[in-house]
Order: C-alpha cells, then structure tokens, then sequence
C-alpha cells in the first residue's frame, strides 16, 4: 500500500467528528472513539494513535488492502447497514476498521429515523479515495 496515500487516508479519518475504531481479533472487540485523539505520528513504520485512556500501534508496512465497505448490519435491530473503511494485511485479515457514524443512530447510539448527511459523509470520503493507491469499495451481506 502506498505510504503516502494510506498516511492521508488515516489522518482524514482520525480528524473527522465521531469516528469509531475497532480492532476486532475474532474472541475479543475493542472499541475507540476517535474525538478525543491527542497524539497521530505516522511518520515511521509503527503508526502511533493515542487518545484520552487509550493508544495503539500500526505496523503501516503491514497495510496491504483497503477498502471502503458497505455492510449488512445482523447484530443491531433497526440498524440496516454499517459504514467502515477496513485496512487489511496481504492475507486480507482485518487490522482495523474505521466506523464512520451510523446514520441511523442519534448522537446517543439509540436508533434514529435515517439521517442522510451521515450516509453523505461516507459516500464522499469513499468518492474522494476508491480507485486511488489500490483503495476499492466493497459490499458484505
């Protein structure tokens, strides 16, 4: 993955409003607001993401695929779809994903009437990337 593309990329994501970031190894799930970010140094090899109480380290050369996704939602009742970019290694197994705000889900995570501006926020980020460095969309049921 190119450096440069991927370094623009995660820091478009990390200064957007109400990001979410999770790391999910398959038996456990952690889960990042992305607002209260104090420091990003994505400068060498090991990216460093650090926010209040929590911080994290990303091997940047393991980022070999990433995608811009479009997911059936089968957890959350009244939640249709979720919206994330998913970075992945060269086996494709999911490093981190970025949860752009649900659009049907209010300020407090409770189901809401669909909003479109949060859909919008995705749709233009994808836009603005897929086709650039190898960046593609994808659709998961």
């Amino acid at each position: 993955m190119d450096r440069d593309h991927l370094t623009r990329l995660i820091s478009d994501l990390i200064d957007t409003t109400n990001m979410l970031l999770v790391i999910d190894s398959g038996a456990a799930v952690a889960e990042m607001d992305t607002d209260s970010m104090k420091k990003l140094d994505l400068g060498g090899r090991w990216a460093v993401l650090e926010s209040d109480g929590w911080h994290m380290h990303l091997d940047m050369d393991a980022v070999n695929g990433v995608q811009f996704v479009e997911a059936v939602d089968r957890f959350h009742e009244g939640i249709p779809k979720l919206y994330y970019v998913r970075l992945a290694d060269a086996d494709d197994r999911t490093l981190v994903r970025f949860y752009f705000p649900n659009p049907w889900l209010d300020e407090r995570e409770q189901p809401a009437e669909f909003q479109p501006d949060k859909l919008r926020l995705f749709e233009d980020f994808r836009d603005r990337y897929v086709g650039i460095a190898g960046i593609v969309a994808a659709t998961k049921d």
